[in-house]
C-alpha cells in the first residue's frame, strides 16, 4: 500500500523586507509543518528573515519579481507589465517541479500567484492583507481576480473582507506567536538602547510609509512629555521601498527632539514590545488588521490605535485597560489616550514582567483551508 504523500505548498511573497506579512507567513509555515506539510516560499530577493524561514522548516526560492506599487510612475508600471509573463512562467515551473498541492499568494497585491496557479493547474489560496485605498482601479481589478482565480480568499479582518466578493472569502485573523511575545521578556531591551528602566516609555513598530502616522506621533510628543515629564518614545522600522526620503525626514525631525529614539530596523521586536508602557499605532488611513497591536497586547502592553479598520476588531470586547481608539491623525487625542494608559509611578522591569497578557490568540483556522484545497487536488477536483 502506498503511503500518503505529504502536502506541499508554494507561497508567493512579493516583498522580503521582514514586514508583518512575512512574520504571519512564517507562523503559518510552522503551523503547517507541524501538520506534516512541506513548505516553500518564493521571494523576490534574499530574505531578511532567512533564518526565521529556515527555523519554520520552509525552503526559500529567490525568483525575481517586480513589486506592485503606485509609486514610481508609468515607467515602473511598464516594467512590471513587461516582467510579469516571464515571472509567472518561472513560478509555474517551480510549482510543477516541486509538485506542490497549493499555490498561495501572501498579499492581495501579489498578481503573479493566481496566474502561476492557473498555468500549473494547482489550487490557489489568496491571502488578502490590505485595505486598498491607493487606487480604486487596483481594487476593482483585485476584487475581480480574487473572485475569479482563487479557490479561497483568506481575509485578515472583516474590514479587508468588506472590499471583496463574499462568495469565496473567509476571515482568519493573524495572531501573535506566544513563544516570542510575552511580558516575561521585559528588561532585555532598554539597557541596550540606552533607555532607563524607570522612565515611561511609549513605542511604535511599523514599516515607514506615508500613511502610518509617524508625524502624528511626533506631533504628540510635547503634550505627552508635558503631562508625564521624562517620558521617552521609541520608534522601530525601516522605510518602505520608494519612501526613503520620507523616512529620512522623519529621522531628522526625531533626532532634534529630546527623549525620542529613532531605532531603524530591529531584530528584537519582542523584547522592545515587552519593555514599553504603551504601544501606539495611529495610521492616517484604516489599518487592514494590525498584527503589531496583537503582539503588544500579548506582551501585556496597552495600545492606542486609530479608530478605523482592523483595530476596531482587535479591541472589541477587551477590557478598557487594554487600549484606546482615537481619531486617525489627531495628535492631541493620541497624547491624551497615551497618558491615560500610563501606569502611575515609575516603570520597572519587575512591574512590566508582572503584567498579564491582554489578548489571547484565537484558534488558527488557516491550516484547514489549505488542507481542503490540497485534498481537492489529490482527488482530482
Amino acid at each position: 500500500m502506498t503511503a500518503r504523500r505529504t502536502f506541499r505548498i508554494l507561497s508567493i511573497q512579493p516583498v522580503a523586507d521582514g514586514g508583518g506579512s512575512e512574520v504571519a507567513l512564517i507562523r503559518l509555515f510552522r503551523c503547517l509543518a507541524g501538520r506534516g506539510w512541506e513548505c516553500h516560499v518564493a521571494v523576490p530577493e534574499q530574505a531578511r528573515l532567512a533564518d526565521e524561514y529556515a527555523a519554520s522548516g520552509a525552503a526559500v526560492h529567490v525568483v525575481g519579481m517586480a513589486r506592485l506599487t503606485t509609486s514610481g510612475g508609468p515607467v515602473r508600471w511598464v516594467r512590471y507589465a513587461a516582467g510579469w509573463p516571464p515571472t509567472v512562467a518561472r513560478l509555474a515551473r517551480l510549482a510543477r517541479d516541486l509538485d506542490v498541492d497549493v499555490v498561495h499568494s501572501n498579499s492581495l497585491h501579489a498578481w503573479h500567484g493566481w496566474a502561476a496557479a492557473a498555468l500549473s493547474r494547482r489550487p490557489h489560496v489568496w491571502h488578502a492583507r490590505e485595505i486598498v485605498f491607493q487606487s480604486p482601479y487596483a481594487l476593482r481589478v483585485e476584487r475581480w481576480l480574487a473572485r475569479r482565480f482563487a479557490d479561497r480568499v483568506v481575509a485578515v479582518s472583516d474590514a479587508v473582507a468588506a472590499q471583496l466578493d463574499p462568495a469565496n472569502v473567509v476571515v482568519v485573523t493573524d495572531e501573535a506567536d506566544p513563544d516570542r511575545f510575552g511580558p516575561e521578556r521585559a528588561g532585555r531591551f532598554r539597557a541596550g538602547a540606552g533607555i532607563a528602566d524607570d522612565v515611561a516609555l511609549v513605542g511604535s513598530v511599523a514599516r515607514l510609509d506615508t500613511w502610518k502616522g509617524f508625524e502624528v506621533l511626533l506631533d504628540a510628543v510635547a503634550d505627552m512629555q508635558a503631562a508625564r515629564p521624562g517620558l521617552e518614545v521609541a520608534v522601530a522600522g525601516g522605510a518602505v521601498e520608494g519612501k526613503e526620503d520620507y523616512a529620512a525626514a522623519l529621522r531628522r525631525r526625531a533626532g532634534a527632539m529630546a527623549g525620542v529614539h529613532w531605532l531603524g530596523r530591529r531584530a528584537d521586536v519582542e523584547d522592545l514590545m515587552a519593555d514599553l508602557d504603551v504601544f501606539v499605532q495611529v495610521s492616517t488611513e484604516p489599518e487592514p488588521y494590525g498584527l503589531v497591536l496583537v503582539e503588544a497586547l500579548a506582551s501585556g502592553v496597552p495600545v492606542v490605535a486609530g479608530a478605523a479598520g482592523g483595530p476596531l476588531e482587535i479591541l472589541r470586547g477587551l477590557p478598557e485597560q487594554a487600549g484606546r481608539l482615537v481619531p486617525p491623525g489627531d495628535a492631541a487625542a493620541l497624547a491624551s489616550a497615551v497618558v491615560s494608559l500610563l501606569p502611575e509611578g515609575p516603570s520597572s522591569a519587575e512591574r512590566r514582567r508582572a503584567r498579564g497578557v491582554l489578548r489571547r490568540p484565537s484558534p488558527d483556522g488557516a491550516a484547514e483551508i489549505f488542507e481542503a484545497a490540497a485534498r481537492r487536488r489529490r482527488r482530482g477536483g
